[in-house]
Parts: structure tokens; C-alpha cells; sequence
């Protein structure tokens, strides 16, 4: 460890008290302070990605300012009494910087010793409480976030701080819409205010219907999808959704559920009335040839596009699935911005976010064979 550039300034005796010429030393890198520096002792901290480690110290009519260079494993080590930095006024004042949160100090006299934290200089203007006294039998010295109690029978030492934690702010609920049940009139209320808004970022639900259950089941992104038995069809929905992070729609005859994901699945007759409106249909293509856009076929599928939704019916396909061949097929959908014709920035706050080549948000799933 090095020690570079130490400076000194002692003021003459004859000279004003320093507080009087409002001295101090400038260190506008530094991020901590030793919160009670007073006495013999020491500190230690990782630095904060700077090849130097900067300090200042009052103490006194005396201030010191220099540069630590940090050891192998980024850290620095300073020794009071080593470069000539103890002191012995209360009023003393010790910064360092940029290091880490986690640093820590001790400080020594005749016959014990006490650790305390080093102290970030973003908390030091939090709330500060009262330390509890002890009597006339313990002292206590006033530092910048902590006090210094000493035990004057045994000498005993301690660093107690006394800067009072910020509160956890209360977790905001997400936007969206309250339901006061069926009974209700009306049954959902828009929720647009205390309340936090997402990522605006979108979703592709890709949905079908249970052929047992006749539920509406999510088909998740990257998943899988059985071709008919028979000479039948297999239909899934593709939509264009919010991503569950919050949002609400602007439009004061909206439905309130208007793009939450959640309320799309739960009701399948109400469909077209949640799904985000005014996007360009998705686009659907195929793994292994060219983009066919909507109405095309391929391996087996087609596709169509009404009411703000893609309708992508799988067919049987021999060449996929006829003995020999086991083929999967992979159908990609992306749900294409249109700049020309965007009602979603009208209909929903956040204005959505899309990508370089205008897509809101891209899926697949896979088409395998029964």
C-alpha cells in the first residue's frame, strides 16, 4: 500500500480558531465519513473503481488531505497514529472516497477500543435520534451519525449510531381495475391513480381451447401444440396483451380490464373486448421458409386476422407426419406497431414500447405431431 501526496496545514497558534475562518478541506470524491473521529485508530474499505482513494481531515486547527492507492484486492487500509492523523479534539471530522458501503473504523485510548461503521454521506441528513443516557457514570461525544459512549469506570468504549433508517415505502399496487363483484354496478372500476405503472412492454397471448375441458389454456411461449388426429383442425388465438406490470386505457368507455393478460384468460366470450386494439395483425411465418404474413399456409398452417386477434389453425400434414416423418414445425408470430395508424397511444398509457423494425412483441410455439 502506498501512501501518496499527505499534506499538512498547521495554523499558527497566534492565528484565529479554525472555526472562525470556517476552515475545512475540500474533497468532493470522498463518500464517507468516519463517524466518530476522535482519538487514536484506524479504518478500512474497499475502494469504489477509482485507481486512487481520496481523504480529508479536520481536527482542530490542524487538516490533512491525501491519496491512498488501493492494495491488490482493492482495498485500503489507513493507520492513524502512522500518518499522523489521531486526534484529540471532539470537533474532529474525517472523510473518504469513493469506497464502498461496508467500510469500518475503530478507534483506540489507554485501555480499550470500539468499531463503528464508516458512514455514507447520502444518510447523514436522514432523522437522527437521541441515544439513551446512561448518567453522569457514562459520557457520550457527539460524532457525524454515531456517538461515542464511554464507561468511565472501566473505560469501556462503544459507537452507537444514531441516524434512524428510512421508513420501507408502502408497496404501490399495480394499475389496472378493482371488480366489486357481479352484483356490481358497474362490475370493474378503473384503478389510475396511487398506483404504479409498468414497463409498457406487450405480450403475445397464444391461447386454445381445451378440447375435454373447453377452458381457454395458455400455450407458453416456446411450447407445444399436438396436430389433429384426424381430418380435423386444431385453432389457437394469438393477442396482443400488456405484460402484467400495470397499465390502465385512457378511454373513459374502455373496458377497465382493457390488455391485463390475467382478465384475457379468465374470459374467454370477452376476448375482443381486452385485447389491445388499433396494432397491425401479427404476422405469422414459418421456421424454414420465407415470411408467408397472414392468409398464408404453411407445413399444415394458415392463419387469419378480426377483432384485434390472429386465429392460427393447424391442420394434419403428412409431409410432417406420415410415416417415416416426425417432423415438428415452428410457428412464430410477432405483433407488428404501425406508426402510421398507433390508437394504442391514445388507448393505453404507457404508450407501448417496440423494437428497431417496429415489432410490440414476438412468440412460437412449436407444432408437433399427435
Amino acid at each position: 500500500m502506498k501512501l501518496m501526496r499527505h499534506l499538512t496545514i498547521a495554523l499558527a497558534l497566534c492565528a484565529l480558531p479554525a472555526t472562525a475562518f470556517g476552515q475545512t478541506v475540500s474533497c468532493e470524491v470522498c463518500t464517507h465519513d468516519v463517524s466518530v473521529y476522535m482519538g487514536d485508530g484506524g479504518l478500512i474499505a474497499e475502494a469504489d473503481g477509482e485507481e486512487m482513494v481520496s481523504y480529508a481531515s479536520t481536527c482542530g486547527n490542524v487538516l490533512h488531505h491525501g491519496e491512498l492507492e488501493p492494495n491488490d484486492d482493492g482495498m485500503v487500509l489507513m493507520q492513524f497514529k502512522d500518518m499522523g492523523l489521531v486526534c484529540n479534539e471532539e470537533d474532529g471530522h474525517l472523510q473518504i472516497g469513493p469506497v464502498k458501503d461496508g467500510g469500518w473504523f475503530w478507534l483506540t485510548d489507554e485501555m480499550n477500543s470500539a468499531v463503528g461503521s464508516l458512514v455514507n454521506h447520502d444518510i447523514l441528513k436522514n432523522d437522527k435520534t437521541t441515544i439513551t443516557s446512561a448518567g453522569d457514570g457514562v459520557t457520550m461525544t457527539m460524532g457525524r451519525g454515531a456517538v461515542l459512549v464511554k464507561e468511565t469506570a472501566t473505560g469501556r468504549l462503544g459507537v452507537l449510531s444514531n441516524i434512524l433508517p428510512d421508513p420501507p415505502m408502502p408497496e404501490l399496487r399495480k394499475c389496472g381495475y378493482d371488480t366489486g363483484g357481479t352484483a356490481a354496478s358497474p362490475t370493474y372500476t378503473r384503478v389510475a391513480a396511487n398506483c404504479a405503472i409498468g414497463t409498457g412492454s406487450a405480450l403475445i397471448l397464444m391461447t386454445i381451447t381445451d378440447p375435454y375441458t373447453l377452458e381457454t389454456v395458455r400455450i407458453p411461449h416456446g411450447g407445444t401444440v399436438n396436430r389433429p388426429l384426424g381430418d380435423g383442425t386444431v385453432t389457437m388465438i394469438a393477442a396482443l396483451y400488456m405484460d402484467g406490470s400495470g397499465h390502465f386505457t385512457t378511454d373513459p368507455d374502455g373496458n377497465p380490464r382493457l390488455g391485463d393478460p390475467e382478465a384475457g384468460l379468465a374470459d374467454r366470450p370477452s376476448l375482443s373486448d381486452l385485447r389491445l386494439q388499433d396494432a397491425t395483425g401479427p404476422v405469422l411465418w414459418g421456421s424454414n421458409t420465407g415470411d408467408t404474413g397472414l392468409g398464408g399456409a404453411q407445413g399444415g398452417v394458415t392463419s387469419s386476422y378480426a377483432n384485434s386477434a390472429a386465429t392460427i389453425t393447424i391442420n394434419k400434414s403428412d409431409a410432417h407426419c406420415k410415416s417415416p416423418n416426425n417432423k415438428p414445425f415452428k410457428v412464430n408470430v410477432v405483433a407488428q406497431f404501425d406508426p402510421e395508424n398507433s390508437g394504442l397511444a391514445s388507448t393505453v398509457t404507457p404508450n407501448l414500447r417496440h423494437d428497431s423494425s417496429d415489432a410490440l412483441a414476438r412468440t412460437h410455439v412449436m407444432v408437433v405431431c399427435p
